[in-house]
């Protein structure tokens, strides 16, 4: 008989260390992905927002945006910028409506040497074959990126979009079946678009 009670009171203990462990599963899953999803997505988004400033100047210099992770890359690596210096200033011309000379001001630029795109942009040190061409935390997956020009109003404007799909950043979390109520596979982080003139970021 005391075998017996013995027993049920194994089960018992073992069914509620189960259960309590349940429980705290319940209550620290929701805490322990927030943690990792911060963590992730300040990774990507870092990532997505040096691509973003690599393709402003890059348009800055070559008048559209790139489609091309392997030209854009290049670019920052080794591409050559203006350093520039503006001065405010004015001079007299003679107005024909109001006969008479009248001022007008005016912004002179000088150029008055070069400097590395890295070193406008980050630092001599910045890496941006591993901080541009890949996705944090996937399985060395590149970002999508693609340039393209949309017409608004009879005017050609260029666009450029990248993206990061959630099934690269959490890949080992899925592969592992973790947090999958959190996770929507489907999702992306998106910067910039392809159909509307924005440098902004769908997380925003």
């Amino acid at each position: 008989m005391k075998n017996v009670i013995y027993a049920i009171r194994a089960a018992l203990l073992v069914l509620a260390g189960f259960l309590a462990y349940k429980t705290y599963r319940v209550v620290m899953e929701p805490i322990e992905f927030e943690r990792i999803e911060k963590r992730r997505f300040a990774d990507v988004i870092t990532s997505l927002e040096d691509i973003r400033e690599a393709q402003k100047l890059y348009k800055q210099e070559n008048g559209q945006y790139t489609g091309d992770l392997d030209v854009l890359i290049g670019y920052v690596d080794t591409g050559m910028v203006d350093i520039r210096t503006r001065k405010d200033s004015s001079f007299m011309r003679y107005n024909e409506v109001y006969r008479t000379d009248m001022n007008v001001d005016t912004v002179i630029y000088r150029t008055i040497g070069t400097e590395s795109v890295k070193e406008r942009l980050f630092t001599s040190e910045y890496n941006a074959e591993a901080r541009m061409r890949y996705i944090p935390y996937s399985d060395n997956v590149e970002f999508e990126m693609d340039a393209s020009v949309i017409d608004r109003n009879g005017v050609e404007v260029p666009v450029f979009e990248v993206k990061a799909g959630y099934d690269k950043i959490y890949h080992d979390l899925i592969a592992k079946g973790q947090y999958a109520y959190f996770i929507d596979e489907n999702a992306e982080l998106i910067i910039g678009s392809l159909t509307e003139p924005t440098l902004s970021g769908n997380w925003k």
